[in-house]
């Protein structure tokens, strides 16, 4: 007898109604992941292309080409304070999916440069690192394939838009890492740079992040706005957040909209088929099955539909993100992670709002209900 009243019982009896609803449910969430996952990946390029923001504290001149030595001398002064490293940088423009973004070349003496690599957890793949003063860069290896560039080109020209020196830049190395670089010798940049805008990047006395973070403050607290300006990882998640918020909720909305449209949809659809099982019901029901185990018996056929409809359209769409990433994205030097836990939390609402109408629908057909009047007319 439990068999025969096992949910999984009608989903093997009737294939043709019950396939195309998980297809549905397995085509919403996929929307719904995808949709996501390619929005998060905004998120993803700037925490990757200013990532390096997380590892430093950051400071450039305001009103001024230089920050005034007082202030320098007092954020020496800092506890914390680890390296002070000056820099004087060139900027290229990488391709990102909501346009080109601004890149910089952080121009450093050696100590600087290996600082930098260390705390940003990057490492040279592939080539060398720039001579001391010559016209030489390396970039990550992300951004090198983002501009179309390998070992030997020139990355910097004269006549570039983009990516502008007075004199040509060769590539001859390949970083690696979590974040994006880009380097130079500082030396180089002095001596060619027609501009004298320098900055300093400003490293706590040990690699963890909690040290770094209390720099930012100390640093933040030491420096007005007026003398120059504290580039904070805090900072960046700030603007970040604020700059996508409104993107965000559009996609709340559009997310919003899918859900119940498609929730409403299945929900008609369960309700269609509960009518077409009416004398499967009826005759449960006057045989002594109450009323709440049969509306738990279905709802719980719909609740394992849905369980397989969202399992199948996660695997679906890890799948889809993954040829997009390796045919699309990878290639331009795009980011995009098809394992976004994120993007699947946004499809969560889909099978649980499916579940909610059809107990809803169910339960007003259940309530009126007569056995007796269904079991005559079927007779």
């Amino acid at each position: 007898m439990r068999f025969v009243l096992s949910p999984l019982l009608y989903f093997r009896r009737n294939p043709g109604k019950t396939l195309p609803m998980a297809f549905v449910i397995v085509l919403a969430v996929a929307l719904v992941a995808s949709v996501v996952s390619i929005v998060d990946s905004i998120d993803q390029t700037v925490y990757t292309l200013y990532g390096y923001n997380r590892y430093l504290t950051g400071l450039t001149p305001r009103n001024a080409l230089t920050i005034d030595p007082q202030v320098i001398a007092k954020v020496r002064r800092l506890p914390d304070l680890g390296l002070l490293s000056s820099t004087h940088s060139y900027q290229t423009l990488v391709k990102t999916i909501f346009g080109k973004m601004p890149f910089p070349i952080f121009g450093l003496d050696a100590e600087g440069r290996r600082t930098l690599m260390d705390r940003c957890h990057v490492r040279l793949a592939a080539g060398r690192l720039p001579a001391e003063g010559a016209p030489e860069t390396v970039l990550s290896d992300d951004v090198a394939q983002n501009l179309g560039l390998k070992i030997g080109n020139i990355v910097f020209r004269p006549d570039s838009e983009d990516s502008y020196a007075p004199v040509p830049m060769r590539l001859v190395g390949l970083l690696h890492g979590p974040v994006w670089l880009g380097l130079t010798s500082k030396s180089f940049v002095d001596t060619y740079s027609p501009f004298t805008y320098t900055g300093y990047l400003a490293f706590a006395k040990s690699p963890r992040l909690a040290d770094q973070r209390r720099l930012d403050e100390e640093i933040a607290g030491a420096v007005k706005n007026g003398q120059a300006r504290v580039w904070r990882y805090a900072g960046l998640v700030r603007e970040t957040k604020s700059a996508l918020a409104n993107l965000y909720l559009i996609l709340d909305l559009v997310v919003g909209i899918i859900v119940f449209t498609i929730s409403f949809l299945c929900g008609l659809l369960s309700n269609i088929y509960f009518t077409q099982r009416l004398a499967e019901i009826a005759t449960l029901s006057a045989i002594g099955y109450s009323r709440s185990f049969l509306l738990w018996r279905t709802v719980g056929e719909t609740a394992l539909l849905c369980v397989f409809g969202w399992g199948f359209g996660s695997v679906v769409t890890i799948g889809l993100l993954w040829l997009l990433r390796w045919v699309a994205m990878t290639p331009r030097g795009l980011l995009l992670d098809p394992l976004d836990t994120g993007a699947y939390t946004f499809t969560l609402p889909l099978p649980i709002a499916i579940v909610g109408f059809a107990l809803v629908t169910i339960w007003l057909r259940l309530s009126t209900l007569d056995p007796v009047s269904i079991i005559e007319r079927r007779g």
